[in-house]
């Protein structure tokens, strides 16, 4: 790693600024080229009981009913706001803590690639998070939002500071356990894959796409299926005042307030099951997989490019 780009620290792991840029460049490209599939995974995830039940590609056909084809794409400006500078943080944080954890030892660790994953995210959740909340409220449209600023001045108006941040402990639960798998398997799987793919001199500089592909799609699978439920609840948790306005304007069946995280969590083992906890799990290993894929070959391509 490292390389004469102008910001190159070698002893730290690679260029930090390289890491942002490459960061946000992969964060930019994975969640604008997945998003229709995050949209239908947020609708069939906050469904509730007592609400119409509906397969994926009944709902993929009722929002662009309702919405036409850009109804898949409602939400998409505060995902690009948010994906960017979080995927900078996420990146440029785990490459330092990994360097940090296990300098340039070729060895395997997974635990304490895992565990530099885990720290990056408890970082960048803090400037994701914000636009996670708004980007939900804009795919279900429970609430006619004219737009990104239009529905971020309505929920501080409303809600305040901690609307922005309703989900945020959950996120954290479920996105902690999900990166220290994804880090760990995509790192694992690229020390499987690579002497299959890879016949090129170890010391020659070189951007191997099918490694980034296969390794980065099998992480994000298993980490996506890994952590469904809490990602269940997040989304009811982010979604459920929307959810509970619209049903008081329809006079639709009255739909309980959560108390947080684990009242969520209880209320959804009892009144659904395990099939609650699974809502919406086919859609995100999907997307999960796919997105994944996307973003580690664009992040490793950057680095590439960018001299390192």
């Amino acid at each position: 790693m490292g390389g004469d780009h102008g910001h190159s620290h070698g002893d730290e792991g690679g260029s930090f600024y390289v890491h942002l840029i490459a960061g946000a460049a992969a964060g930019f490209a994975e969640h604008c080229g997945m998003y229709p599939i995050d949209t239908i995974k947020t609708h069939i995830q906050a469904i509730k009981p007592g609400m119409i039940q509906s397969s994926s590609l009944q709902i993929t056909k009722h929002i662009i009913q309702q919405h036409g084809i850009t109804g898949l794409f409602r939400g998409l400006t505060a995902v690009a706001a948010g994906a960017a500078p979080s995927h900078a943080v996420h990146f440029s944080i785990y490459e330092l803590l990994k360097f940090k954890f296990i300098g340039s030892d070729e060895d395997h660790h997974p635990i304490k690639v895992g565990i530099a994953g885990a720290i990056a995210t408890m970082t960048s959740e803090a400037v994701a998070s914000p636009m996670d909340v708004v980007k939900q409220r804009l795919q279900l449209q429970m609430t006619n939002y004219k737009g990104l600023t239009d529905c971020t001045k309505r929920i501080w108006v409303k809600e305040g500071i901690r609307g922005f941040y309703s989900g945020y402990t959950t996120t954290l639960v479920m996105n902690v356990p999900y990166n220290i798998v994804y880090f760990a398997s995509y790192e694992s799987f690229k020390k499987i894959i690579q002497p299959w793919f890879n016949n090129k001199n170890p010391e020659e500089r070189s951007y191997q796409l099918i490694d980034n592909l296969v390794a980065g799609g099998g992480a994000g699978m298993l980490a996506a299926a890994f952590t469904n439920p809490f990602d269940v609840v997040k989304t009811r948790l982010q979604t459920q005042s929307d959810l509970i306005a619209s049903s008081a304007v329809n006079s639709a069946q009255s739909i309980r307030r959560y108390g947080g995280m684990m009242d969520a969590m209880k209320t959804i083992w009892i009144e659904e099951g395990m099939e609650g906890y699974l809502r919406g799990m086919k859609p995100r290993v999907v997307f999960h997989s796919m997105s994944s894929a996307i973003v580690w070959s664009v992040y490793e391509y950057f680095k590439f490019i960018l001299g390192e």
